[in-house]
């Protein structure tokens, strides 16, 4: 799995690290998967693109549970839409 990395920028201009790979890639989904912020260990988040849902999901199994990430202004949103964009972007 090819190592890659974002640097995401808060609404304040704090500068937030994130490094990654891709992992379980098919035509609806796909892994982020080995995620540090900033150094530190996050759980994997799985992207899903269902056809018949124009919008996207974003899940993480956080404690044994899965939660989904939907707060736009959070860093971690940010990190997903630019991960996806890339992501669709290599398709096309």
């Amino acid at each position: 799995m090819e190592k890659r990395s974002h640097i995401i920028y808060t609404d304040s201009g704090e500068e937030i690290l994130f490094e990654y790979a891709i992992a379980d890639k098919d035509s609806n989904s796909f892994l982020i998967t080995k995620i540090r912020k900033d150094g530190e260990s996050i759980p994997d988040i799985l992207i899903n693109r269902p056809k018949d849902n124009d919008q996207p999901t974003f899940r993480t199994m956080e404690e044994g549970r899965e939660t989904e990430i939907s707060d736009e202004n959070m860093p971690i949103m940010k990190f997903c839409r630019l991960v996806l964009a890339e992501e669709l972007e290599q398709n096309s």
